[in-house]
């Protein structure tokens, strides 16, 4: 629309009443129009005289020239715009689905955390009831062990020629209760043994023996006495210890309660 107007105004401008209109104008103010130079001289020519020597067929061709620049530029131009306006909602469709994206990653972290937290929570139940059922199980343990009892520092040669049980025995009438009769019965042995693993060849400390009494008297007023010398000397060269049997777990607080009564002894 812009072009066919613009085209108008020139096909106006360039007929022939407008033209001598101009001319004619000009002509009558040619003493105050500057002098013009000319190319082929240095003589100055009015300017007048320039615009009469101009040819229309030439100025019609040069606008026509103008007409189709300022076309291909306004077309051009369009076309920019159109690359432009979809390049632009290309740019918002890729936006729009970059925050849909952006949407769906922040629910998932926020999933993520709140099953994290139902996790820890989950997990520090567990946590206490796996600590209450070590609990019980040690209780358990060290209730299967309160008849038996630890006997340490006895050498494993002295076994050679008799059992452990026997030297048990000896030991237990010679140096904790000698004053009383030698009686199997009195004693009321389970079973009596080393405990269960190789000694190393270079060591020189013996196996544990472990001591099961079928009457948990007994095996209280042994651990009385032994509380009382802590140390036995056997006569044979050696000293030995009597403890309780307990669990692992039961030793670490042992171990705990034994710093407690120190500390507060000092």
């Amino acid at each position: 629309m812009g072009s066919g107007l613009l085209t108008a105004k020139a096909s106006n401008l360039v007929s022939g009443g407008s033209c001598l209109a101009v001319s004619d104008s000009i002509s009558s103010n040619a003493n105050i129009l500057p002098q013009i130079p000319c190319s082929s001289s240095s003589t100055l020519v009015p300017a007048s005289s320039v615009c009469r020597v101009t040819d229309i067929p030439l100025m019609e061709k040069l606008m026509g020239q103008i007409l189709e620049e300022l076309l291909a530029i306004k077309l051009s131009q369009e076309e920019a715009r159109r690359e432009t306006k979809d390049k632009v909602s290309q740019l918002n469709t890729h936006l729009t689905h970059l925050s849909t994206q952006a949407s769906q990653g922040e629910q998932r972290v926020s999933d993520l955390e709140y099953a994290e937290k139902q996790l820890e929570s989950v997990s520090s139940q567990i946590q206490w009831e796996l600590e209450e059922l070590q609990l019980k199980l040690d209780k358990m343990e060290n209730r299967c062990r309160r008849s038996n009892l630890r006997i340490v520092g006895v050498p494993e040669e002295i076994e050679s020629a008799s059992s452990v049980t026997k030297v048990v025995s000896d030991l237990i009438y010679k140096c904790i209760f000698p004053e009383k009769a030698r009686t199997e019965e009195h004693l009321s042995f389970m079973r009596a043994h080393r405990v269960p693993f190789t000694r190393p060849a270079n060591s020189k400390y013996p196996r544990t023996i472990l001591v099961n009494f079928g009457d948990f008297r007994i095996k209280e007023q042994i651990l009385s006495q032994a509380i009382k010398m802590r140390n036995f000397p056997s006569g044979d060269s050696f000293s030995f210890r009597v403890f309780s049997d307990v669990s692992l777990l039961g030793v670490y607080r042992c171990r705990k309660f034994v710093g407690l009564i120190d500390f507060f002894k000092r």
